[in-house]
């Protein structure tokens, strides 16, 4: 392995790991800026599940935001990461894993939902900077109950 392919998978891996960081403090503008400005989201549930869309910038923030604004807590642990680099290394294409909880207040109480999240990233590198093109979010396992139940 090259030190350019090493050099480029730390970088990717910090990619991934500054999103799920920038989610467990509520920073959705700094998420979204992670992305291309063509970026795209995917999500589904389960691999069979519908696969819902949300294209651009703009919108990717006001969707993390919709998602992680009202959280009273949110935590995230990322995992394995795998990718597959092009030849000339400007862009990738990965394999991340992910727990993410969310504490969210419902009818006065505490609810946590764990979910157990596979993303397949593509990634371009544009002026010596790393991006998301496109993340397909996996939601394998979710459960959701009250905190402390």
């Amino acid at each position: 392995m090259t030190t350019e392919i090493m050099q480029a998978k730390m970088e990717l891996k910090e990619l991934v790991d500054t999103f799920s960081n920038l989610a467990d403090v509520k920073d959705a503008a700094s998420q979204g800026e992670l992305f291309l400005p063509e970026g795209t989201l995917e999500f589904q549930m389960g691999f069979d599940g519908e696969i819902n869309h949300i294209e651009g910038r703009e919108a990717l923030v006001e969707a993390f935001a919709n998602t992680i604004g009202p959280c009273k807590a949110v935590y995230h642990i990322n995992g394995q990461h795998s990718v597959t680099l092009n030849a000339d290394c400007i862009a990738a294409e990965g394999t991340a894993y992910c727990q993410a909880t969310l504490v969210n207040e419902v009818d006065g109480r505490d609810i946590i939902t764990t979910s157990y999240v596979r993303y397949a990233d593509i990634y371009e590198k544009v002026d010596g900077k790393w991006y998301i093109r496109r993340r397909r979010t996996t939601f394998l396992i979710s459960d959701k109950h009250e905190l402390g139940k």
